[in-house]
């Protein structure tokens, strides 16, 4: 009898479990409807010239990453400050460019790094910029660019 009633308590609580990790805001439903980044000037990796799509090795990476999920990505141009702050509202999915360790945005969330290639054949260490508290969205980027880590560079 005990075991029984071990068993329906276990199996009860297993459906009561929901998918893990979560996004608090719903970062990566909202994704599949259309990915915003917002993007910041920072050659060679990320450049915005008026009346042109943003283009640079960091926003290549970005465009692989949607491609493989399905996302329709969304361009947002602005200032880095802009952009961040539009990003801890969850207005934005992520922002690129002009992220270094010493960034003064310690609120937000950050992917792990990735090399690339730097001016002169040089290498640089990048990140992006993630909404606080989306695990799941979190771990989708983290996953692409851990799987990518030997090609970025």
């Amino acid at each position: 009898m005990f075991i029984r009633l071990w068993l329906a308590l276990l199996l009860l609580s297993l459906t009561a479990c929901d998918g893990y990790p979560r996004d608090t805001e719903g970062s990566t439903e909202r994704a599949r409807q259309t990915m915003r980044v917002g993007v910041s000037h920072d050659p060679p990796f990320v450049e915005v010239r008026a009346g042109q799509a943003p283009s640079g090795t960091e926003v290549e990476l970005v465009q692989a990453f949607a491609q493989e999920h399905g996302y329709t990505i969304e361009w947002v141009e602005g200032g880095h400050d802009q952009l961040m702050t539009a990003l801890l509202d969850n207005r934005l999915h992520l922002v690129a460019g002009g992220h270094d360790e010493d960034s003064p945005w310690t609120n937000v969330g950050w992917s792990r790094a990735f090399v690339l290639r730097g001016p002169e054949g040089g290498f640089a260490r990048r990140r992006l910029a993630l909404p606080p508290a989306e695990n799941a969205w979190q771990l989708s980027v983290d996953r692409y660019l851990h799987a990518r880590e030997r090609t970025l560079r």
